[in-house]
């Protein structure tokens, strides 16, 4: 069987239609969406929209739950807050959009894997709500207290997004003692190649996706997963979608250009472009 997984589209919709032209030519069996379909860029009104079209099982992103007004940021996040707080004014004049985010669930299991938006082990206990404490991002510490959970995690493969960085981190099996951060394998896609990882029975991954908007990276591609369950692999997509089209639209919005975190954005699609 063949999955495909992509996420963090954070209202990117060339960078969406890339991935599903995509999609549609490698003809996957399933797909699964990874959360953010709003947030950051003023346009997750299309993104949304064109998501809720297509029906694909899609876990809540951290931005799509502030969006639809379920938790507070991270009072230090300025940023991120003037951006979700034009994405929920956008988002209340398009009718069913906030019921739609508040109902997404936080994660969705299958018979050997395991679908959420960052992480299995920083989700809320069963009728708790979420919080932005949810939502921190995969350091090299928070990676190292999750080993004991992960080498005992009842699925083999976690997907997940949230980083905006690709990546498949590899959990050896047959440890003699507890995991530590030197056993764990990363594989990492070059700036404009796919990578593909072969998956051994005794290990355990974590498949972080990468975005298809804002990747942190520094590489502007929509990045994207499938996994072949009868090849027993993993491929990281790095797929380049219209980066000036994208630009043009920022630069020419009313409210983008005015938060650093989206200047700096629009400056590395316009750089990204004029490279040989």
């Amino acid at each position: 069987m063949k999955i495909y997984f992509f996420g963090d589209i954070h209202g990117n919709e060339y960078g969406l239609e890339t991935c599903l032209e995509h999609m549609a030519r490698l003809k996957p069996d399933e797909v699964y969406c990874l959360g953010d379909l709003v947030g950051w860029l003023p346009f997750g009104d299309r993104t949304l929209s064109r998501m809720r079209s297509l029906g694909f099982p899609t876990v809540a992103g951290n931005h799509d739950l502030m969006a639809a007004g379920l938790f507070k940021d991270n009072p230090q996040k300025l940023d991120r807050i003037e951006a979700t707080a034009y994405t929920a004014g956008l988002l209340s004049t398009v009718p069913g959009a906030i019921e739609f985010l508040r109902a997404l669930p936080l994660s969705i299991e299958r018979e050997n894997f395991f679908v959420t938006h960052h992480s299995p082990f920083h989700l809320p206990f069963e009728e708790e709500p979420p919080t932005i404490g949810c939502f921190d991002y995969l350091t090299e510490a928070a990676l190292e207290a999750c080993l004991v959970e992960w080498n005992y995690f009842p699925k083999q493969i976690i997907f997940s997004g949230h980083d905006h960085v690709p990546a498949v981190y590899e959990l050896p099996g047959g440890l003699d003692e507890p995991p530590t951060l030197a056993d764990v394998k990363v594989y990492k896609p070059a700036a404009d190649q796919e990578l593909t990882v072969r998956l051994p029975l005794s290990s355990r991954y974590w498949v972080k996706a990468g975005s298809l908007a804002m990747n942190r990276d520094g590489v502007p591609m929509a990045n994207s997963v499938l996994y072949d369950s009868e090849e027993e692999t993993i491929t990281l997509y790095r797929l380049p979608f219209p980066t000036d089209r994208l630009a043009g639209e920022l630069q020419s919005h009313f409210f983008g250009p005015t938060l650093p975190t989206i200047r700096k954005y629009i400056d590395l699609l316009v750089g990204y472009g004029l490279k040989p």
